[in-house]
Parts: C-alpha cells; sequence; structure tokens
C-alpha cells in the first residue's frame, strides 16, 4: 500500500479518525505481513509507514490543525522516532515490531470508529464503505 490508499480513503464518507484509523490499519498490516516477503518487502512497508507518519507531521505542523499543542507535540515526537527507526529498519538493522507497536497503539487511540469498519479494514476481503455509506 502506499499514500494513495490514505489518500482513497480520505474520500470515503468516513470522519478524520475514521480514516486515519483505516490508514494506520492499512499500513501496520503492510508491515506485520512484510518480513515473509523478504527484504524488498521490508523496505516498501516501512517506507510507506514512513510516509503515513510523514504526512501526519506534516498535518500536525499546520495551523489549521485543531489538536491540543501538547497532543500535537507527543505525535510529532513519535514521527520524528518514526522516520529515524525507519532507516534502521529499511538496512535491517531493526525490527519492524516497535513500528508495528506503535501503529497499534494509535488505532487504540482512535479506537470509537464503529466496529464495522474495523473489521472491515482488518478483512482484505472486505470492500471499503462507499461513499454515503453509513457504518454503524
Amino acid at each position: 500500500m502506499s499514500v494513495a490508499a490514505y489518500q482513497q480513503a480520505s474520500r470515503n464518507s468516513e470522519n478524520p479518525r475514521q480514516t486515519e484509523y483505516r490508514a494506520f490499519a492499512i499500513f501496520t498490516r503492510a508491515l506485520e505481513e512484510a518480513e515473509a516477503g523478504g527484504s524488498v518487502a521490508v523496505v516498501k512497508a516501512v517506507a510507506d509507514n514512513r510516509q503515513l507518519w510523514l504526512t501526519l507531521q506534516m498535518d500536525l505542523a499546520s495551523s489549521e490543525n485543531k489538536l491540543p499543542k501538547e497532543l500535537k507535540a507527543q505525535l510529532i515526537s513519535i514521527a520524528i522516532w518514526v522516520n529515524r527507526y525507519s532507516n534502521d529498519a529499511m538496512k535491517g538493522e531493526a525490527s519492524l515490531e516497535p513500528l508495528i507497536t506503535v501503529n497499534k497503539q494509535i488505532m487504540d487511540g482512535l479506537k470509537d470508529v464503529p466496529k464495522q469498519t474495523q473489521e472491515q479494514v482488518m478483512d482484505n476481503d472486505a470492500p471499503p464503505p462507499t461513499r454515503g455509506q453509513v457504518n454503524v
């Protein structure tokens, strides 16, 4: 998956938290499955995850972002760590587990996403919600 997946998810009628949850779920799953695909798959999954975090970091730094300053600062710190750690992970010098754990912790914080959406995101066979579809 790439940032295009994040952008496609944002086009759906989800609220921002649902979109963020979906993006983290997609990239976390890719990280979880990457090692079985070899070093190229690892590099791709880590690079895509890093791009997600860089996109999030840019949004957090925007004056339009309305999150509390303390939360923004904490998330930017995590994004900086993800960027640095990703370099070692792409070289095969660090485990993917810390990246997976951080993503899952962020997902836990976004958990007010309706259960059906969570199940669809985690089930590759389920289609994403269509525009105007309400998930309850």
